[in-house]
């Protein structure tokens, strides 16, 4: 039996993958001056690249060809395959540019239809309903991804860098402190299934856009 098969090829990444912008971090801290901008600036960048390995997906938009080969059996004891309907790997689509089916163009809103927020596509007979994508070679070129980034995604990645501005220089290790007549201070330190890369509050968010991997059957 033939394995189903699919390559997804970035074919123009995006320009700016950061997820919350320099300046609302120095509104959330209240800075208006440029000392700490390196800093910032660097605190971003790794906390974009960690919410975007947790959700396999960049939030930007790009432009993408995924390409597939539905599972087919043997000539011999044939039986027609098909997709239904085609799930591409990023989603919102922004435009689609190209859809080649076993070599031969399709034609938008004629052969196909777009729905666009889950990022999927909608084989169309020739009366203009439904039916399933044949067993063929697909391969679809397209733009997809978020412009502006999702309100909640760059508010929480934006409290992540906050949050490490601020514990800038302190153990990270310390979760009391006690200095008799002066404060006392007890820090919260995550601990078991909160001990990860990112706190609960911002995995919570980030689940909503995470792309699932399935392996080859």
């Amino acid at each position: 039996m033939v394995r189903r098969g699919f390559i997804r090829t970035v074919v123009t990444p995006a320009a700016d993958t950061r997820l919350v912008s320099l300046e609302d971090v120095k509104d959330e801290l209240d800075q208006t001056g440029t000392a700490n901008d390196d800093r910032l600036n660097r605190y971003i960048a790794e906390a974009s690249r960690a919410a975007q390995e947790y959700v396999n997906r960049t939030f930007a938009v790009e432009e993408i060809k995924d390409e597939f080969w539905p599972q087919r059996d043997p000539y011999s004891s044939l039986i027609p395959g098909g997709v239904e309907p085609l799930q591409l790997s990023t989603w919102p689509i922004v435009t689609v540019s190209e859809v080649v089916e076993n070599g031969v163009t399709l034609v938008e809103n004629t052969d196909f239809r777009i729905n666009a927020a889950d990022g999927q596509l909608i084989r169309v007979a020739d009366d203009g309903y439904p039916k399933s994508w044949p067993a063929y070679a697909i391969s679809v070129t397209y733009s997809a991804g978020f412009s502006p980034i999702p309100p909640d995604v760059s508010g929480k990645i934006a409290r992540m860098v906050v949050q490490r501005f601020l514990a800038r220089g302190r153990d990270p290790a310390m979760m009391s402190e006690d200095i008799p007549g002066v404060r006392s201070i007890r820090l919260w330190v995550p601990t078991g299934s909160d001990a990860g890369n990112m706190p609960p509050e911002v995995t919570d968010v980030l689940e909503n856009y995470r792309v699932p991997l399935v392996g080859s059957p």
